[in-house]
């Protein structure tokens, strides 16, 4: 039976809600499982300007008519340790978008998807490395005339293995984590592969430099998008995007970071083309 829209976001609204109650204790990246009964918050603050886009060639021309997309976004993720090899996920987004060009502009507001998983450490929990499945469902929790809309507004299932090392490197901590997923996408967009790889090192014991690179390449099975990328680049029906990120993040107190980078599009398809400024609240409990 099909869950009324209103009833999607309110329940959407009561996770992010008491994922904001919590008060956390120590970061894990990646592949890593939370321990039983501890968890983290990433309250993550973006934002991106695109003027420019890749065209079906992986060329770089700039919008018709002057176009520019801005986008700023409010995105808390929630990690909480079911048990030792069990990690539930939530991932939600509250984005404030605009398009505009010579002729006119659009701007929204509001929740967009909702992602929820859980990720099952496949090796034990005392292992240097790990080795996790990953699985997701993600939502929609919007209406269908929101203009410029937050996303494709259908089901998106995402099944993934990541894999992750701790190690010293100068004397120093310093981690590695990569990972590889399918996902499949209801309805027009192409089902799409999605790879990322990052390299944490302590700089001392306040600072950590974090190198991240993130890539979507899409299957070439979809169907044309219609409206909805008019007014958001990144809504094409079928698309590839890698992009590269750099950022520190800096110990405050002992259960609390704050992380600031710098991401780049470097290459893609058929889909907007800029770069974006982060900034996140790390808790953990």
């Amino acid at each position: 039976m099909a869950v009324p829209l209103n009833s999607t976001r309110r329940l959407a609204c009561c996770i992010i809600f008491v994922a904001l109650l919590v008060c956390p204790r120590w970061i894990h990246a990646g592949a890593w499982t939370q321990p039983a009964g501890q968890g983290q918050l990433i309250v993550n603050l973006t934002s991106t300007g695109i003027s420019h886009e890749f065209n079906s060639s992986g060329n770089i021309q700039r919008f018709g008519d002057d176009g520019r997309f801005r986008k700023l976004e409010f995105n808390p993720y929630f990690e909480y340790g079911l048990n030792a090899s069990t990690t539930l996920l939530v991932n939600a987004f509250l984005p404030a978008l605009q398009y505009a060009n010579k002729y006119g502009s659009n701007r929204s507001f509001g929740l967009g998807d909702v992602e929820t998983g859980v990720r099952r450490r496949l090796n034990s929990p005392d292992s240097l490395s790990a080795i996790s499945a990953q699985f997701s469902i993600l939502l929609p929790t919007y209406s269908a005339d929101r203009n410029p809309a937050p996303g494709n507004r259908q089901m998106d299932l995402e099944a993934g293995l990541l894999a992750g090392r701790g190690f010293v490197l100068c004397h120093r901590h310093s981690f590695v984590s990569v990972g590889t997923a399918f996902r499949y996408r209801n309805g027009p967009p192409a089902d799409q592969l999605r790879t990322d790889a990052t390299w944490g090192f302590d700089v001392n014991r306040r600072l950590t430099v974090m190198a991240q690179y993130f890539g979507i390449t899409g299957m070439r099975n979809g169907a044309p998008s219609g409206a909805l990328s008019i007014t958001n680049p990144n809504l094409r029906s079928d698309f590839d995007l890698y992009k590269g990120q750099l950022s520190l993040v800096a110990s405050v107190t002992r259960n609390t970071r704050i992380q600031c980078g710098w991401m780049n599009a470097f290459a893609g398809r058929n889909t907007g083309h800029g770069q974006t400024v982060l900034i996140a609240l790390w808790r953990t409990f």
